[in-house]
């Protein structure tokens, strides 16, 4: 049986997870993308999960990347009572170049890897509270048509998106993309990016890094292959710009209940408050 989190390290993890204000760098050229020093311009919350079910308990190793549905509905229920309401990675960047400021209390909700059972997750606790989600795919595990591997088709990304959802890019492999020679991350980059471009029949502008592992390099081949944003799967601020490439995501995982997603989500409106210019 999990044991409660300390006292000190409940704390820091509540203050890990909201410093997470997620900030988006102006739009530049290639080159000005990877390495500006920019003024912050954007910021939002992301939410990041995998699985929801009851069975972390049993799984140590998995329990940080599994929510009791019981708490996910419970955040979900929190977001729309505090006023907060999703948008896509597709709708933040058409604001953005529209010269738009991101609503306020908006947030995006992401799911990794493609696991079938984030459709039924979706269907029954998102949609019926008006909300989307942003599925973060790797492309070598999704079939054309639902199947008992584990992971969502084609099919069913093509009727979520139709819902108002969204498909974004996580490899194709789900390799470290750190150890990857050039080549074969070059290649993991854009033909994951071109394979959901087909499918979805829409630009593919983010890459939700796997692991949540990134260097310089791979930033580079990010930029370099054409997308905006590059996510990671931690809320640390502490790690220098570009942001835009290595944009922190919030983590929810199976002993986060809902008073430290609470705490974290006040905290972080509190963080992108204090990045607003003052009138």
């Amino acid at each position: 049986m999990h044991t409660l989190l300390g006292m000190s390290e409940r704390i820091s993890r509540i203050l890990a997870i909201a410093l997470f204000a997620a900030t988006v760098l102006s739009l530049l050229s290639l080159r000005e993308r990877v390495f500006s020093n920019s003024p912050i311009s954007l910021s939002i919350p992301i939410l990041m999960y995998h699985h929801v079910g009851d069975w972390g308990e049993s799984r140590a190793d998995w329990a940080p990347w599994v929510v009791r549905p019981k708490e996910f509905r419970a955040q979900m229920d929190w977001l729309v009572a505090n006023g907060f309401h999703t948008i896509t990675f597709r709708e933040l960047l058409a604001g953005q170049k529209a010269g738009e400021s991101v609503p306020a209390k908006s947030v995006i909700i992401s799911f990794d890897d493609g696991w079938s059972e984030q459709e039924g997750v979706v269907r029954a606790e998102l949609e019926p509270r008006g909300m989307h989600a942003v599925f973060f795919v790797y492309t070598a595990a999704v079939g054309a048509t639902p199947n008992n591997s584990g992971y969502i088709s084609w099919q069913q990304l093509r009727i979520l998106e139709s819902a108002g959802h969204e498909v974004q890019s996580h490899t194709i492999s789900h390799g470290r993309l750190t150890e990857m020679p050039p080549s074969q991350l070059d290649r993991e980059m854009r033909e994951s990016r071109a394979t959901i471009e087909k499918e979805m029949r829409h630009p593919v502008k983010v890459i939700a890094y796997p692991f949540g592992i990134y260097d310089e390099r791979v930033m580079r081949a990010a930029s370099a292959a054409g997308y905006e944003f590059g996510l990671r799967a931690d809320a640390d601020l502490v790690v220098g710009k570009p942001l835009q490439y290595r944009m922190p995501r919030i983590r929810v995982g199976y002993e986060d209940g809902i008073e430290v997603f609470a705490d974290a989500m006040m905290l972080s409106q509190s963080q992108i408050n204090a990045q607003k210019p003052k009138q």
